[in-house]
């Protein structure tokens, strides 16, 4: 059986143009995805949990979920982690669970989660992708190789498609890279600049010195030459949308956003500018919006003391935290292993797939695979909501990870 017009949740672009060939439950063909998409369609059902675990033991649904509630009752400083993965509404009972246990929650690190805030306190546009698609002539990526991480963001969203005003589309407009590195994505720019770590901020401000007329001094790795040339061109651009990613958040993220932000105000002075995060997960643009809308911040929390705390990986080391549960994210693969040993037994999840955080969790509730056998509204890249639509029947008993939240909020 063909699926038309399938909405691939393999990053957080959330392409609604894919077509798939479905046999046995399983997809076998993907059309019009990249290697992320296919390999998110096609390869979940290999690598999946197939029932709850409780102490390496296999459990029903009800027992799980009975056993997690123990095991957040009796814990005196329990924390939430997760969001990026899941929906919406997950992201809203993650955040009223740990407030019922008076827990601290905390994500992922995001460029998200610094981006929104800070961009409220600049007179910065936040367009959309359709809007950069036909009016954007000018393209600037800083801090992200989307050939690497969003493979269809240059493609289907804002350098090749052709455009309501920008008619001849990758011919119309010039592309900008800013990275750490020299990457494959910058073979499409006509300005490529390799900046070295925590010269973000600096470079910032050379090239609003260089749109100024002054002559700029830009961090000693980038050559004068190139950030005029670069101001150059985005003096003459009538919109100019700018992309900023993960790398980022390496050196003085909020020092080296807030200087960007300014860059763009100063672009505002003659024409339109927009900032957008390239967000990692596929809903790290709703997980930050919710946490800054519910908790006022986009920082980790802690309901107890009603006031932002040090990450939870730094909780988790200094002993604060007694017991974690993680929202289909892979806890483990992503905190110090200094921290990650002190969680041996204090450890819960949902999980679409098999982990290292699935493999160390004294409980483990595997959820239906997001978008594909459970629905719901994320929040995609360019802050756009979507509505998602599954296409396959999940196996029996397989809870969506809503409703796995949902129990667990009445059981305590």
């Amino acid at each position: 059986m063909k699926v038309e017009n399938v909405l691939c949740t393999g990053c957080s672009l959330l392409c609604d143009d894919v077509d798939c060939e479905v046999e046995g439950g399983v997809v076998v063909k993907a059309w019009g995805s990249c290697s992320h998409g296919t390999n998110r369609l096609k390869g979940f059902k290999e690598s999946r949990l197939e029932e709850p675990l409780v102490e390496g033991s296999k459990a029903s649904v009800e027992e799980a979920v009975e056993a997690l509630a123990e095991k957040l009752k009796s814990s005196k400083a329990p924390a939430i982690y997760g969001g990026g993965c899941s929906s919406n509404r997950c992201v809203e009972l993650a955040l009223k669970l740990a407030e019922k246990l008076e827990a601290v929650y905390d994500a992922p690190p995001s460029i998200c989660r610094v981006l929104i805030p800070i961009r409220r306190e600049f007179n910065v546009e936040a367009s959309r992708f359709e809007e950069v698609l036909d009016e954007a002539d000018f393209v600037l990526y800083w801090g992200v190789s989307i050939a690497d991480t969003h493979l269809r963001h240059a493609s289907r969203y804002t350098v090749m498609p052709r455009g309501s005003v920008i008619k001849m589309g990758r011919e119309n407009r010039v592309v900008a890279m800013v990275d750490v590195r020299e990457s494959m994505s910058m073979k499409i720019a006509q300005h490529k600049l390799v900046v070295g770590l925590c010269g973000d901020a600096s470079l910032a401000k050379s090239i609003v010195d260089a749109l100024q007329g002054m002559t700029p001094q830009p961090p000693a790795e980038v050559p004068t030459r190139q950030v005029v040339l670069l101001a150059s061109d985005l003096k003459s651009s009538s919109f100019t949308a700018i992309f900023l990613g993960s790398s980022l958040l390496r050196c003085r993220p909020e020092e080296s956003i807030k200087e960007i932000l300014k860059l763009a105000e100063k672009l505002r002075e003659k024409g339109k500018c927009s900032v957008q995060p390239v967000a990692e997960e596929v809903n790290s643009y709703g997980q930050a919006e919710l946490s800054l809308k519910l908790l006022g911040t986009c920082s980790p929390y802690s309901f107890k003391e009603k006031a932002q705390v040090k990450p939870l990986h730094e909780l988790v080391a200094e002993g604060t935290v007694d017991f974690v549960f993680s929202l289909n994210t892979d806890l483990l693969s992503s905190i110090p292993m200094s921290s990650a040993k002190h969680l041996q037994g204090k450890l819960a999840c949902t999980t679409e797939l098999k982990t290292l955080t699935q493999a160390k969790s004294s409980i483990a509730i595997p959820v239906q695979a997001l978008g594909i056998e459970a629905g719901g509204t994320v929040t995609r890249t360019d802050g756009v909501e979507v509505e998602l639509k599954p296409f396959l029947t999940p196996p029996q008993g397989l809870l969506s990870e809503e409703e796995v939240l949902s129990r667990l909020l009445k059981s305590l």
